[in-house]
């Protein structure tokens, strides 16, 4: 018994020293157990719950400190601030409860874009997002001003006969509106008794002074004012006699546009007779509006579509811009001038135009859609690699067809830009400088908003789903099962107030 007894003793000892250690142990650890979600690892909480975003039961994560819900986790990251699952701009500097009684979650520095570094998002949600990228490269933009324009006879393509002298129409040759004639081509006859007397005048002086005298001249002259033809002249010196008809020829080839005269008719002087026009080469007169006034210039090629030609294009010019506009319509007239030589195009008819403004062969060039338009900003993202993109101010040139743009400045040939899904990149990074700025004004005036002491003292308590459940203390909402949040009552009616622990409950039998 000796010999046992010191063992007995040290044996109890040693027990109780394991009681008054152990109990202490496990107290710390399964106060300092941190809980984590499998689907959103960034959901950290201290004891077992659900995850707040997906609703899953949440997993031990590792035995820890109990300050650690303020640290990261084993020292590996460091939280830079803790945000609202449910409101991004809601944010603390210490972990608490949202404003909806959710667990507030972490946001770790190194989740954090730099300023003005690319925006960082998950590879599986870039491709939910459906972002596609195209590259900048270098190659020839235009850009075509497509308008209506109408044809018709070119003006320097047309002639107008009429006399210098009175008389009766005896003959007419052409009696056809349409018809085509050609140059010195003989219209009609008329006589006339003051191209007779003239001619007698040139007779007598001949026969009197001789082929050089002062009065043969002079007849000769006032004939040839009166646009009679030199065979006329001649043929009368030759017969001797004077010539009771005179023809009056057409003065250039074409077609009759107009026809104002009739056999037995007498006319006189200055009256227009006959409308004559080459449409060989046509003009179309058109309007383009006054944002693009300034890019039409002579000499800029154009092209016209004509509805019955399926689709065939003929090529054309810019002949002429009109220096007025046009200030009921608000639009330039530009007139084009187009070959026809197959007498194609009629005047009066319609025509779609086109006329090609602007061009750049050696241009960097991205698609239209591409670019954000921000106010007086002009936005691209760049991708960085796999889920970074990089938000760049760009100037732009010329806005082109096909869907391209010129750009000036900002960018360089070979670097991809999104074009599509570029909106939700925009509102995200858009989100995190808002987040950034926020979290800078807190810490600048040293004013943090944790979540739980940051509470103003109410008298009851309301669900955010459900706002007629009213309680005077804390608790969850019977329909839903949601944390209760703080309400402010501004005057308790009698009669009003709730039990402790009562909840107004709806009437369903109302509904």
């Amino acid at each position: 018994m000796k010999r046992l007894l010191p063992l007995l003793l040290l044996a109890l000892a040693l027990v109780a020293a394991g009681c008054n250690s152990d109990p202490g142990a496990s107290s710390d650890t399964a106060e300092a157990q941190l809980y984590t979600c499998g689907m959103h690892p960034e959901v950290i909480n201290e004891g077992p719950g659900s995850c707040p975003i997906c609703g899953m039961d949440l997993t031990p994560l590792r035995s820890a400190p109990s300050g650690a819900r303020a640290a990261a986790p084993s020292g590996e990251k460091t939280i830079k601030y803790w945000v609202a699952p449910m409101d991004p701009t809601y944010i603390s500097d210490s972990p608490g409860k949202s404003p909806m009684g959710m667990d507030l979650v972490p946001v770790y520095e190194d989740e954090l874009p730099a300023a003005g570094d690319a925006v960082v998002i998950d590879p599986s949600v870039v491709q939910n997002m459906g972002v596609r990228l195209s590259k900048a490269k270098v190659g020839p933009i235009f850009r075509h001003v497509r308008t209506l324009g109408e044809i018709e006879v070119a003006e320097d393509e047309i002639s107008v006969v009429n006399l210098r002298y009175s008389g009766w129409i005896e003959r007419i040759r052409v009696d056809e509106t349409g018809a085509e004639v050609r140059r010195g081509q003989t219209l009609f006859d008329i006589y006339s008794p003051e191209v007779v007397a003239a001619q007698d005048e040139l007779l007598l002086a001949l026969r009197t002074e001789g082929p050089d005298g002062p009065r043969v001249r002079a007849s000769k002259t006032r004939l040839r004012n009166w646009n009679v033809p030199n065979s006329v002249i001649q043929g009368a010196i030759d017969s001797g006699e004077a010539r009771r008809s005179v023809p009056v020829i057409a003065p250039r080839a074409g077609f009759v546009l107009h026809k104002n005269v009739v056999e037995g008719a007498r006319i006189n002087a200055g009256q227009d007779l006959y409308r004559i026009g080459n449409l060989q080469s046509i003009w179309v007169r058109t309007e383009v509006y006054e944002h693009d006034a300034a890019w039409v210039k002579e000499g800029q090629k154009a092209w016209m579509e004509l509805s019955f030609a399926g689709g065939r294009q003929i090529v054309g010019e810019v002949s002429y811009v009109y220096p007025t506009l046009n200030t009921k319509s608000r639009t330039l007239t530009v007139r084009l001038e187009f070959p026809n030589p197959g007498l194609e195009l009629k005047p009066g008819m319609f025509a779609t135009v086109l006329i090609e403004t602007r061009r750049k062969d050696d241009a960097l060039i991205v698609p239209t859609e591409a670019i954000i338009h921000s106010g007086e900003r002009q936005l691209v993202f760049v991708s960085r690699g796999i889920g970074r993109y990089e938000p760049r101010d760009i100037d732009t040139g010329v806005i082109g067809d096909r869907h391209l743009t010129e750009v000036i400045g900002g960018l360089r040939a070979g670097e991809d830009v999104v074009v599509s899904g570029q909106f939700l990149l925009d509102s995200e990074s858009q989100l995190q400088e808002a987040i950034n700025k926020l979290l800078a004004a807190r810490l600048q005036t040293g004013s943090p908003q944790p979540a739980e002491a940051s509470q103003p003292a109410v008298e009851r308590w309301t669900c955010p789903m459900h706002p007629e459940i009213q309680t005077a203390e804390e608790g969850t909402c019977p329909i839903c099962g949601m944390d209760l949040v703080p309400m402010e009552i501004e005057a308790t009616q009698p009669g009003e107030a709730s039990q402790p622990g009562e909840a107004t409950q709806p009437d369903h039998a109302a509904h």
